[in-house]
This record gives structure tokens, sequence and C-alpha cells, in this order.
């Protein structure tokens, strides 16, 4: 697991935020499929699931939290916090875009629709901003867990294409948990916020590890692992938010 406090992004603000992700968009992975060998249908089978899944999940239109961010600049005095959330979401847009291009060098086809995300999108759509961004990180901490075992699952199975992915998506992940947190911080952080993102972060991380789970195991991670790493994530993220309390 990695120590999120020991990166400077946890004293970052928005204009920090902002120049960060303007110099994160210059660096796109180009993904090599030069060297993909054809996987065979057990390999096929084991991850082309979840990978559609999280495909579906990376992507938004932002249409929703463009709004959102909109209302808390304005409010909070935070002009360049709605180009910044752009940038967020252009890069998210990237992320779903590397696993399509994978899916489609397989042939995969891609699906439009997910139990889970569906209720992701249901519980992030309340008009509250605080909501919306507890969902989010609470994806961005599950997604941390998710690539690194999909990671280890390319090594075994011969697919660089894939690790340099997930490693991509690891790079990216772990400042968007503290970019998010950030934002958390202008929110109360009372007892009754921390338990309803821990409640959130457990019932997040059965549901997943319900569905998802053979490729979870496959990539090195039972169910006390993924849950031991998504809590500590999570302790992270109310640490900034502590940290950076307004």
């Amino acid at each position: 697991m990695y120590d999120l406090s020991k990166k400077n992004w946890v004293l970052f603000n928005y204009l920090d935020w902002n120049a960060y992700f303007k110099r994160n968009d210059k660096r796109r992975l180009e993904v090599d499929f030069d060297k993909e060998n054809e996987l065979s249908k057990e390999d096929r089978d084991k991850i082309f699931k979840s990978i559609a899944a999280f495909q579906v999940g990376e992507h938004s239109d932002g249409i929703y939290l463009r709004k959102l961010a909109e209302k808390f600049a304005q409010k909070e005095k935070e002009e360049l916090y709605p180009e910044t959330m752009n940038l967020f979401i252009k890069e998210e847009n990237f992320h779903s875009a590397y696993l399509a291009w994978y899916m489609d060098h397989y042939g995969v086809k891609k699906t439009e629709k997910n139990k889970l995300d569906k209720i992701f999108r249901m519980l992030r759509h309340n008009g509250n901003l605080f909501t919306e961004i507890s969902v989010l990180v609470t994806a961005e901490i599950i997604a941390l867990s998710y690539y690194s075992a999909l990671g280890n699952v390319a090594d075994k199975i011969g697919s660089p294409a894939l690790r340099s992915i997930c490693n991509q998506m690891l790079h990216d992940e772990l400042p968007h948990i503290v970019f998010q947190s950030y934002t958390l911080s202008y929110f109360s952080n009372n007892a009754f916020v921390k338990l309803f993102r821990k409640v959130l972060m457990d019932c997040t991380t059965l549901a997943v590890y319900f569905m998802y789970g053979n490729i979870l195991r496959e990539g090195g991670y039972d169910y006390r692992r993924f849950r031991k790493e998504n809590i500590g994530y999570l302790n992270q993220s109310l640490f900034i938010v502590e940290m950076n309390g307004f």
C-alpha cells in the first residue's frame, strides 16, 4: 500500500492541482500492442468481465459534476476549481479509453450498462458535491487495489500492454485520491461523516469483491487484503481532510 502522506500532493491547493493536471495531460499513455501475444480463451474469460465493467465506470460526460463544481466555486470563491475538475474528468475519460483500446485489440465488445456503476451514479446524483466526491474517492480507492491486482494478472498472462495500462492507472489514481480529499476538507468531517464514508467503503468493498473476486484473487488479493488496503487508503483520505480542514 502506498503512503500518500509522503507525496507533495498533500500540500497542493487548486492552483497546484490545476498545474498538475495540465502537466499530466501532456504525458498520455501510448499503448504499445506490438509485443502482445494472443490470449488464451481461459485468460480472456479471466480478465475481460472486470475490465469491461471498469471501462464503463471510468467514463463520464461530467455534466452533473461540472454543475456542482461551478456552484462550489462560487460559494467558496475558488475560481480555478471548475477548470481543474474538467481536467480531472478528461483524465478519467482517458482511463476509459485505454481500457477500450485494449478491448478493441482483442475484439471484445464493450458494455454500456453495469449494475455497480449504476448504483454509484445513483448515489452520486443527489444534488450534493460532498456525496458526489465521497463516492468518487471511494471508487478511486477501490481502483487502486483492482489495478494492482490486474497488473499482477497481466504479468502472469504475459500482456505487457495491459501491464502498462495498469501502471498508468496507478500513477493517476493516487493523486486523484488526494485531490478529492482536498475538496472534502471544505465540508464537515464530524463523526457522522466519518461513519458514512466508512460504511460506504465497506459496502463497496464487499460488492466489488462479490462481483470480481476471481480476478482480485488471481492478482493476489483475498478479501482480507482487499478490505485492509481499502480501509487503509480511506484512513489516509480522512487524515488529509483533517489536515486541510477549513
